[in-house]
């Protein structure tokens, strides 16, 4: 068993309850379809390149049956638990610590940007005194990283979520604690149609790539 975990943070693709700002900018369905689209050229590429076990982590937990059934049978599931994101996270750590695994990230499932290398940096800084941090360009953070032995969970538990304090409330803890921490680039998710449409500006140069670009084309209609 390698000692890195991955917990690769999903929600199922369900119309209407995932990419809800950039429906608003298309439809429903056709923000679903590309948020799956990218999560499975995501979870592949993560998988492919990173020093370490990747485990779903997904939302909600009645539809375990049909996680499985999209992404397939050879991957090992979990189900988020906790009454919200920050709860949710913590008890993920939890959970990879409790089945063996020395060294965690958690990262999120909308980040184009994310790739093996940054995920790999992230895991190798791990130490019991040192943690890893991803800030993203919403003013929240795309990776966080903890050693067993050092795990914080206090900076779960800082108050709101998806709101632009989130990254600072978490570095501020951090430096509260004491621990130590590498931050990692500052990388952009795609919430909106505005975020999509910089992306493909970049074209094949960008973090976009394969079906998930062509899909993107589709939806600013390019």
């Amino acid at each position: 068993m390698n000692k890195n975990c991955v917990l690769f943070f999903i929600k199922y693709p369900e119309p209407g309850r995932v990419k809800t700002r950039l429906a608003e900018e298309s439809t429903p369905e056709q923000a679903a379809a590309f948020y799956r689209a990218f999560v499975e050229e995501k979870l592949a590429e993560l998988e492919a390149g990173v020093d370490g076990d990747v485990v779903v982590f997904f939302t909600p937990e009645s539809r375990r049956d049909a996680v499985r059934d999209w992404l397939g049978k050879g991957r090992r599931y979990v189900a988020q638990k906790g009454a919200d994101l920050g709860r949710r996270m913590e008890n993920g750590f939890r959970e990879a610590f409790f089945m063996g695994y020395q060294r965690g990230v958690l990262v999120g499932s909308d980040i184009p940007g994310l790739s093996p290398g940054i995920v790999n940096l992230g895991l190798r800084c791990l130490e019991p005194d040192r943690a890893s941090l991803g800030p993203a360009g919403d003013g929240g953070y795309y990776l966080i990283g903890f050693h067993r032995t050092g795990f914080s969970p206090e900076v779960f538990r800082t108050g709101e979520w998806s709101t632009p304090g989130v990254y600072e409330r978490a570095f501020n803890v951090l430096a509260g604690t004491g621990l130590a921490f590498t931050e990692l680039e500052r990388l952009d998710d795609m919430d909106t149609m505005e975020d999509v449409e910089t992306m493909l500006a970049l074209g094949e140069l960008g973090p976009l790539k394969g079906r998930t670009l062509e899909m993107a084309r589709k939806l600013v209609g390019k």
